[in-house]
Formats: structure tokens, C-alpha cells, sequence
């Protein structure tokens, strides 16, 4: 009994473990704007389209449109692998999907949590 406890203690900690790792690649606005601060290969992609970047954007931020699936799958392609890609979009959608193309061309990359909705919403500072 004794074991089977210990066993299911270590494949529910397990488990977890997986899970915050998964979720640490998805950063609240704070901490989307403190790793990029301090990462000296941060390179940041907005993933919205180009009129939605217009309105207004984070400072360094690149336009990359996941929407636009031929452009958005060469302009990943062309990116530099030792860099870390920093990405968000309007509320989450559109950069989950973002993420998951390109973690598939295996970039390092992190995702912020609720776009620029959320970081708007901090009172964090954009660019017109």
C-alpha cells in the first residue's frame, strides 16, 4: 500500500512538473516586459496584422502576421535560432498558435499571457 502511494505521489509530481514548465513559457505583461529587459537576445513579434501593429505596439516589437500562413511560415524560418523570440497578439489566441509553429521549427520562444489587451490593461506603455 505504502508503495503505491509513494508511486502515485511521483507520477502526480511528475505531472506537474511538466505543466510549470509549459506554463513558464507563458509570461504575465510584467513578466513578458522584465525577461525581455534583461535578455540581451530578446527579439520581439507581434503577431497581429499589420493594421492592428499600426494602432499601436510594444517599443522593439517586429511584425510577423501569423494570420498570413505562407509569410508567417518563411519569415519563422529565416529566424536565428540563438535568439529568444518574445510574442504576442491582441488577447492570447493567435500567439498560441504562433507559439506552437514556432517552437516546431525549434525557436526558443516565449508567449505573453491575454496580448496586448493584458498589457495595455498594467498601464505598460505602447508605441503609435
Amino acid at each position: 500500500m505504502n508503495k503505491l502511494f509513494s508511486s502515485l505521489l511521483s507520477m502526480l509530481c511528475l505531472t506537474a512538473a511538466c505543466s510549470a514548465g509549459d506554463d513558464g513559457r507563458i509570461l504575465t505583461p510584467k513578466e513578458f516586459d522584465k525577461a525581455v529587459t534583461g535578455d540581451t537576445t530578446a527579439y520581439i513579434i507581434d503577431v497581429r496584422r499589420a493594421s492592428e501593429f499600426a494602432e499601436g505596439h510594444l517599443r522593439d516589437a517586429h511584425s510577423l502576421d501569423v494570420l498570413s500562413q505562407d509569410a508567417f511560415a518563411d519569415g519563422i524560418r529565416l529566424l536565428d535560432k540563438s535568439r529568444t523570440y518574445y510574442i504576442y497578439c491582441r488577447s492570447g489566441r493567435r500567439s498560441q498558435e504562433a507559439y506552437r509553429l514556432m517552437t516546431a521549427e525549434g525557436l526558443n520562444v516565449y508567449d505573453m499571457k491575454g496580448g496586448i489587451n493584458a498589457w495595455i490593461g498594467e498601464g505598460l506603455p505602447i508605441v503609435k
